[in-house]
This record gives structure tokens, C-alpha cells and sequence, in this order.
């Protein structure tokens, strides 16, 4: 069953229309109108959200300031979060990104890509899985971590950009799925 999405919007409408739209996809929805009520109760709940939904221009805390309070948590940094706004330039989209969202949905959006990226984005969330090894092995037995894989940026229902690591550097420069794109970025 699909877990727990929080919307934090302050526009009535707007939640109502996104928690029914994901109700009937199967997931529990709370909505919240105040930014920092909503991070009270986020950090206090019993199991953190699976997702969370985030309007941009919200009265106290912003969405961008929102976004870094939750990524600066241990215990909620890893859920994927979507900033939503009638503004959607690239600057906010840049923002977003440098704030540490998942994504950028801009409004008004259509009902089925909010679904289907919140779908994609849940089902990616899972943490990662830690081998566990004998309480007699030593050190140098356990298997070397491997590195987390790297986080596309989504806009909408678009993986605009995504981090490739370069082995002699180790670096993760931006590169776009999109080969005409990619080309035009002078990009391989």
C-alpha cells in the first residue's frame, strides 16, 4: 500500500484537489495550510511521510526554507520532496534544486503527471539496504559501501538533468537525457 504523502499548501483549493486526486490513487493524504505547523508535526510523527508536496510561497516559512529545514533532519532528509508554484521560472527551479528537492511541479498541473510522479518518486525512496556482517569479522572482511545513486532532477513529468560520475575525478557533472539537448550543451 502506498504510504503517507503531507501537502503543505496554503491555498484550500489546491489541497483538496491533490489530496483527492491522491486518495483515489491509494494514498493517505494530511494536509497542512501553515509551514511551521506542518514541520512540528512532520518531525514529531510516529513514521516520517513518504512524500511531501510543498507549495513555494507560503506565509512564515517559504518553501525553499521549509525544504532546507527538513534536508538539515537526519531522520527526514531522505524523504523526496516536490515543490509546487505558479512560479516556475528557472530560477525557482534552480532554487528548488539547490534547496534539496526531488522535484518541481508547476501550477496549475495536470491531475495524472502529479499521480504518476508521486508514484515514481515513492517507489524510488525505499533507504538503502546495509549488508550486515558476523560480529567476528573484522574490518577489512566487510564489503566496500557503494555510492548512493545519483538523484535526477525532475520537473515536472521531465527528468531534465541528471548527475553522471566521472571515475578520475569523481565529480558528478549535470548531463541531460535528452541527446539534442545534450549535444547543444556541448555535453557527449
Amino acid at each position: 500500500m502506498p504510504g503517507t504523502v503531507d501537502i503543505i499548501d496554503d491555498s484550500a483549493v489546491c489541497r483538496l484537489i491533490v489530496a483527492l486526486a491522491l486518495q483515489r490513487a491509494g494514498f493517505q493524504v494530511r494536509c497542512h495550510s501553515d509551514s511551521l505547523a506542518a514541520l512540528q508535526t512532520i518531525a514529531r510523527a510516529e513514521e516520517p511521510p513518504a512524500l511531501l508536496l510543498i507549495d513555494l510561497m507560503l506565509p512564515q516559512l517559504n518553501g525553499y526554507e521549509l525544504t532546507l529545514l527538513i534536508r538539515k533532519q537526519p531522520r527526514l532528509s531522505t524523504i523526496p520532496i516536490v515543490l509546487m508554484s505558479a512560479r516556475h521560472g528557472l530560477r525557482e527551479r534552480l532554487r528548488a534544486r539547490l534547496a534539496g528537492a526531488n522535484a518541481f511541479l508547476a501550477k496549475p498541473f495536470n491531475i495524472g503527471h502529479l499521480v504518476a510522479l508521486v508514484r515514481r518518486l515513492t517507489a524510488t525512496s525505499a533507504p538503502p539496504t546495509c549488508p550486515t556482517a558476523p560480529p567476528s569479522a573484522s574490518p577489512s572482511a566487510l564489503p566496500s559501501p557503494s555510492p548512493l545513486p545519483p538523484t535526477p532532477f525532475i520537473i515536472g513529468s521531465q527528468t531534465l538533468l541528471t548527475p553522471v560520475p566521472m571515475p578520475e575525478t569523481g565529480r558528478q557533472p549535470w548531463r541531460s537525457p535528452d541527446p539534442a539537448r545534450a549535444s547543444r550543451w556541448g555535453q557527449p
